[in-house]
């Protein structure tokens, strides 16, 4: 019985390494040269970027399974009791809206927001599951998209928070990528973007208050407590 325990643990262990180092929704790696280019960071220490005040947002072992125990028992009103209503966009409507700035919900934390006659569209996680892969998230609480990605406008600017799923999306990228102009995230978020066949010249990082202008715009990349393995956040 021992031995049937230990050789299913083991399949177990070999199938989740595979796993993890296989499927490309877990992106691409920092790179020699990447944490060369960390080391400039005042933010960057030990390995790892930290939180200003130095705020722990660690997730051991026990973490992990308090997230799991919430996945699998829910705390109440915390998910509606029927899928909610999605207002449909027009696509037409989309590509020739000229008038003042207006937001477009998509669920999760995603926003297409238009203005000055620009589309910059805010931490896409578009399918269906934000997790690499279905059994591991659960579903998105509207089935529908107000618009389907196929049918959105080309994107002046996709702005990135940090790489967690239900934020960055990689069937999402792969819909959208070749109609993005260019890319902002923060620090080594990038890997991913490029590892899924985004041009490096179309991605721009920034690390905690750095500053720049693209197409008109001035974007400054500000701080967050949160935790995203070795990457700003």
């Amino acid at each position: 019985m021992l031995i049937a325990i230990l050789t299913i643990f083991i399949v177990l262990f070999v199938l989740v390494a595979l796993f993890v180092n296989l499927s490309p929704e877990f992106g691409g790696t920092i790179s020699d040269t990447q944490k060369e280019q960390f080391l400039k960071s005042e933010n960057y220490k030990d390995g790892v970027f930290e939180n200003i005040g130095g705020v722990k947002m660690s997730m051991g072992f026990n973490d992990y399974v308090k997230s799991m125990r919430g996945f699998f028992d829910p705390q109440p009103n915390t998910i509606p009791e029927g899928e909610l209503p999605v207002s449909k966009v027009d696509s037409l409507d989309l590509v020739n809206y000229d008038g003042r700035a207006r937001l477009v919900w998509f669920g999760h934390s995603t926003l297409l927001y238009q203005i000055y006659g620009k589309n910059i569209l805010i931490d896409p996680m578009l399918g269906p599951v934000p997790a690499p892969h279905p059994l591991l998230g659960g579903k998105r609480f509207s089935e529908n998209l107000p618009i389907d990605i196929e049918k959105l406008p080309s994107i002046d600017m996709v702005i990135l928070s940090h790489d967690h799923y239900d934020h960055l999306d990689y069937a999402s990228i792969l819909k959208l990528k070749d109609k993005v102009k260019m890319f902002f995230t923060p620090l080594g978020v990038g890997s991913h973007l490029v590892e899924w066949g985004v041009d490096k010249n179309r991605v721009i990082e920034m690390d905690w208050w750095d500053e720049t202008t693209y197409d008109g715009f001035f974007i400054k990349c500000t701080p967050a407590q949160h935790f995203s393995w070795s990457r700003a956040y």
